[in-house]
């Protein structure tokens, strides 16, 4: 579904670095991907990269990430069966959005 490195590595990132996104970002983010279920890949691809744009250290980030997938990429063999290892790119993100929220909730509820 989604071809694009930035939107593959996007749930690595959510899960590896959470502190790049701000409580903000994410309510934001949750905000965009809700309707995203209707919208043809295309779009939905679009208005993801533009979210990203908008966000320099989590624009960063992801090229750093995808540089490191690229590296990986020329050591080991690809495989015919990479394009479905993300069968909802936009459903993942959303969960680990939420899971963000969370946790950020929670941790504000502690203090």
């Amino acid at each position: 579904m989604a071809s694009d490195p930035w939107l593959q590595s996007f749930p690595t990132l959510l899960k590896s670095k959470p502190e790049l996104f701000s409580n903000k970002d994410l309510q934001n983010l949750q905000q965009i991907l809700a309707p995203l279920q209707n919208e043809p890949p295309e779009d939905a691809d679009k208005i993801l990269k533009d979210w990203f744009k908008a966000r320099l250290p989590i624009r960063e980030a992801l090229e750093d990430l995808d540089d490191e997938r690229q590296e990986v990429e020329k050591v080991r063999p690809s495989k015919s069966n990479d394009s479905k290892h993300i069968t909802n790119i936009f459903q993942e993100i959303s969960q680990q959005v939420q899971k963000i929220l969370e946790q950020q909730n929670q941790s504000k509820n502690k203090q």
